[in-house]
């Protein structure tokens, strides 16, 4: 089964970041999330659209 959403630990494990780089990334707004009850997610797109972003500042 595919993963739509990922917890910042697990964001963090996938894009090879810290946690506290992911929650800076979100504050700062460069990568959406949502949050659901008490927990903070990010989409499987979102993490996606974010390194698509990436790969197109270092163009």
């Amino acid at each position: 089964m595919t993963q739509f959403v990922y917890t910042i630990d697990e964001a963090a494990e996938a894009l090879r970041l810290g946690s506290s780089t992911v929650r800076e990334r979100i504050r700062s707004g460069r990568l959406r999330s949502f949050k659901d009850g008490g927990r903070r997610l990010i989409a499987r797109q979102d993490l996606v659209d974010y390194i698509e972003r990436l790969r197109e500042e270092a163009a």
